[in-house]
């Protein structure tokens, strides 16, 4: 409510146990302390105390559900999607959510899928693949596509915190289902924890370039110019970004929607509809509010597309590129930033992977540039908070396009390098202040196809 989210997906924080089992804070929209991690009785988390010795495979069909309920019925005019964060078998954590009528549902994915279930009574009926190996994270993605195609989705949670996804394991769950399997967490929570942006805080790596950190508060895979997106984006594959809050508790988190904002374009007005709208594509994700509105489209013969969607021309079409952009109407004076310029990225679409190939653990793209830069004084101002540009472009070939924006100058110290990539956020020592101060935001691609199918 407090920052204008239309809808949330809660996230049941991975683990064994509820809320007064789990040792984080919880705090009040008043920045009360309602629940501190200790045992205590007080008329706060009684209500919680019955389901400590629960599994949360019970939890999630009892309780979780029926808290979903009451906040629909608290703010009707809000979505809340009951979500889990799967403790993915042989691997880490993603998001996934399930449209359903009752907690059932996401219950016996639990059960069957998630590597910590520790309840081997409860659902007799059911088969369980919590085994920590890599097979059976695909066998839960295929579950939810063959029971939940347009209801569920999967999203990949801070893939590279604890270096535990190769890009091979993407190119896994995305062929295990690319309808469910739609993207990754390129901007992950715990944006002001102290000290590692991201809670980042794995040993580093021998890589000079730190791949276990953020980058401008993005994810590694997000940030690195030709990296892991960009390899996958040039496969054709559709594998979107998406960002998240992970909030625990306010001394290193942001609320949802206090910094980092998911902006999907939906076409209708029920739950259906925003997942659908997620598979799509048509997204961009925004952090401290640095823009509120974006278009981003590609024109040619007539035809306009936007994110998440493909232009079929002819090699040496005349391609017209549209980016236009709000600035956030609501910022307040000390939060208050100004978007610097927009690099409008470029990257060859080459085809599909096949596993056997040995390409398949390739995590580059090496034909990935920054098209253009722009700054914001190139952009013709149309109303007081709404910039506009065109660019033309030739298509000689079939490749993607997408945007990123930022705060920042080029070879701002310690924080850009001479091309405007984000350096590592340990260059800085992380605040809130700095958070803020260091703030992007990422579009989904568009494809343009020359080849004659």
């Amino acid at each position: 409510q407090k920052y204008d989210l239309d809808v949330i997906a809660i996230s049941e924080h991975g683990g064994k146990w509820y809320k007064v089992n789990d040792d984080f804070l919880r705090i009040d929209d008043n920045n009360n302390i309602i629940y501190d991690g200790k045992e205590y009785d007080s008329a706060n988390v009684v209500s919680l105390k019955k389901f400590k010795n629960q599994s949360r495979t019970i939890q999630l069909e009892n309780k979780s559900f029926s808290e979903v309920l009451k906040l629909r019925k608290k703010y009707p005019q809000k979505m809340i999607i009951q979500g889990l964060e799967w403790n993915i078998p042989g691997h880490d954590h993603g998001s996934i959510g399930i449209l359903a009528e009752t907690g059932k549902s996401i219950s016996d994915f639990h059960y069957m899928f998630d590597r910590n279930d520790i309840d081997y009574f409860g659902k007799p009926n059911l088969v369980k693949n919590c085994e920590s190996i890599h097979e059976n994270s695909l066998k839960g993605l295929k579950y939810l596509e063959q029971n939940y195609p347009q209801e569920s989705y999967f999203i990949l949670n801070h893939p590279s915190r604890s270096l535990k996804y190769t890009i091979a394991d993407l190119r896994d769950f995305n062929n295990a289902s690319s309808q469910i399997a739609i993207g990754f967490e390129g901007i992950p929570g715990h944006q002001k924890f102290e000290g590692n942006r991201g809670e980042y805080t794995k040993a580093l790596s021998t890589d000079p370039n730190y791949d276990s950190r953020t980058y401008g508060g993005a994810d590694y895979f997000l940030s690195e110019l030709g990296g892991v997106w960009d390899a996958l984006l040039g496969e054709g594959r559709r594998f979107w970004v998406f960002g998240n809050s992970d909030y625990h508790r306010t001394q290193k988190d942001y609320w949802p929607g206090e910094y980092t904002t998911n902006y999907v374009w939906s076409t209708g007005d029920g739950y259906k509809s925003v997942i659908e709208g997620m598979k799509s594509g048509n997204i961009f994700v925004v952090q401290n509010n640095l823009i509120e509105d974006l278009k981003f489209t590609a024109t040619a013969n007539g035809e306009l597309k936007t994110m998440g969607e493909v232009l079929q021309v002819q090699n040496g079409t005349k391609v017209k590129i549209i980016i236009g952009f709000k600035s956030y109407s609501s910022k307040k004076d000390e939060n208050e930033i100004e978007l610097d310029h927009i690099d409008l990225i470029c990257g060859d679409v080459t085809g599909l992977i096949k596993p056997e190939s040995e390409q398949y653990n390739n995590t580059k793209n090496k034909s990935t540039k920054i098209l253009r830069s722009f700054k914001n004084d190139e952009f013709l101002q149309v109303e007081n908070e709404i910039r506009y540009l065109e660019f033309n472009h030739e298509a000689d070939k079939s490749e993607y396009l997408r945007l990123r924006g930022s705060s920042l100058a080029i070879n701002t110290k310690n924080e850009t390098d001479e091309f405007g990539n984000p350096l590592c956020d340990t260059l800085v020592v992380n605040t809130d202040a700095a958070a803020k101060a260091d703030s992007w935001f990422y579009s989904n691609p568009i494809f343009i196809n020359t080849d004659k199918k």
